[in-house]
């Protein structure tokens, strides 16, 4: 039985890839291309290489073991929820993308040049703070994040979480300067030195969502819809340092940046098959959550672990009682096992949440919303700063998705983002004429000076042939070149 359900789940991924890639919106910054790259190596590759493998690790740490019935619902539940994902994604968002950088863009960004320094500066200065608060403290051995024994939730203890969080605008600043220098290479040291000095903190999502933000930019700079085989090597890389960074949690980073002798970092032990830790298992995270909820819990969550928005953004110090997580929690996951550092991923959430009604509203929602963004990027007038809004916040559900949670969504996009708000602000604060402006200029440019010559010139200049009359109508209203086509029909037809 359960093979049948892995064999189904690789039938539904062929199909859903299938459709995507005969429509108009299949190209790599689409969501559902980022979806179908997770879901696709989470739900239907691992899984059949843990079953080969009879991986067990998880099982063991988390104290628990589904039955087959467990097991097929996890894949069958992973595969509604990509159908539910593409289907709405695609309702909102099944346009090609139009690649508007002209000449125009061009100069844009070059007025926007120095504002952008500006913005930089500010949230580099404190991106780099924070990363240097982090980085001492993970060098001293001194850890602030302390786990609820109830919840197993992660809260801070003697640190801010905004300090915490604040390096994560030294990402988007990077990609910042890589694409307005150009992808030069001493544009690209910024990242470079990022993702090292990131990686020695231990963490290695900022630097993953960074390095696929600047391979979207240059994908869309160089009208591209997939990369090349050089870039996939380079975010094989990558893949590979987030693995070696997972094993001792930048213990090696820290000791060859600060030429001190490695500390051993002690991890649990969960086999030493490839892919059997917890990096990728969700799969096995979702099958506690089907063997907890709800035969265990009796419920579900009904989406109220989402109200955490509205208590995570106050800081502990200036509210002492603030609950931990959610402020409306209906069951406590860890009174059935033991799932330390589960993630829920995106089916994952909506199975606890309402079960397969769950997993079809929480996944379509996320997928017509970002389908819906995709949209407003893609045929949108494609300003510098939707650019980069866009491919700084779409790679953060790199992340998202193998979380689950809308507070992972804001917490992190917040900061992604911060960069390019501010640019904004001080462009608009300074005046700084935007693209779009330009064009409707050079528009009603052009508008005025064919009325103003008409089909042929005054006397003194010499009448403009077809094809100068085609180029200059092509600005003029509908109304206004149906009128000049008959007047010129007419006079065809006396002199005739």
């Amino acid at each position: 039985m359960y093979e049948v359900s892995l064999a189904l789940a690789v039938l539904c991924f062929g199909l859903v890839l299938g459709y995507f890639s005969r429509q108009p919106s299949f190209n790599a910054f689409h969501p559902l291309t980022l979806y179908l790259a997770f879901h696709g190596f989470v739900f239907v590759f691992r899984p059949i290489v843990a079953y080969i493998g009879d991986y067990r690790g998880i099982y063991v740490l988390f104290q628990f073991t589904p039955s087959l019935a467990d097991k097929v619902t996890v894949i069958l539940a992973s595969s509604l929820g990509l159908v539910a994902f593409a289907f709405f994604s695609l309702q909102t968002g099944n346009v090609p993308v139009l690649f508007r950088h002209d000449r125009f863009a061009i100069a844009e960004r070059k007025r926007l040049l120095p504002s952008a320094l500006w913005a930089i500066a500010v949230c580099g200065l404190i991106g780099a703070y924070s990363l240097a608060v982090m980085w001492n403290r993970a060098s001293a051995g001194v850890f602030d994040m302390v786990r609820d024994a109830a919840t197993g939730t992660a809260i801070n203890t003697s640190i801010n979480g905004y300090v915490v969080e604040a390096q994560l605008m030294l990402a988007t600043c990077c990609v910042m300067i890589g694409w307005l220098f150009r992808f030069r290479l001493i544009a690209l040291l910024p990242l470079l030195a990022f993702i090292v000095f990131r990686a020695g903190t231990g963490g290695r999502g900022p630097f993953i969502t960074a390095a696929a933000s600047l391979a979207m930019i240059y994908l869309y700079e160089h009208r591209r819809r997939f990369p090349s085989i050089r870039i996939m090597a380079l975010g094989a890389a990558l893949a590979g340092l987030f693995l070696l960074i997972g094993t001792d949690r930048g213990a090696s980073v820290r000791a060859l940046v600060n030429k001190t002798e490695q500390v051993d970092v002690t991890a649990p032990v969960l086999g030493t098959q490839t892919l059997e830790g917890m990096d990728f298992a969700n799969m096995e995270f979702f099958e506690f959550m089907v063997y907890a909820v709800p035969q265990r819990t009796g419920t579900y969550e009904y989406f109220a672990d989402n109200l955490i928005i509205f208590t995570e953004p106050i800081p502990r110090v200036l509210w002492p009682g603030k609950p931990i997580g959610s402020p409306v929690q209906f069951f406590k996951l860890f009174d059935y096992g033991f799932p330390i550092g589960m993630t829920r991923s995106l089916p994952g959430e909506g199975w606890t949440q309402l079960g397969w009604a769950g997993v079809v509203i929480w996944c379509g929602l996320w997928g017509a919303l970002l389908g819906g963004i995709y949209r407003r990027f893609a045929v949108g007038s494609q300003s510098s700063f939707a650019v980069l809004f866009y491919f700084s916040f779409i790679p953060v559900f790199i992340i998202a998705f193998r979380d689950g949670l809308l507070a992972t969504v804001l917490r992190q996009g917040m900061f992604f983002i911060a960069p390019v708000l501010l640019w904004r602000l001080i462009a608009g604060y300074l005046g700084i004429p935007l693209a779009r402006d330009e064009r409707a200029f050079a528009i009603q440019t052009a508008r005025r000076r064919a009325l103003a010559e008409g089909p042929t010139s005054p006397s003194g200049i010499p009448p403009l042939n077809d094809g100068q009359v085609g180029k200059v109508e092509q600005w003029l209203p509908p109304a206004v070149r149906r009128r000049r086509a008959q007047l010129r029909s007419r006079q065809g037809a006396g002199t005739a």
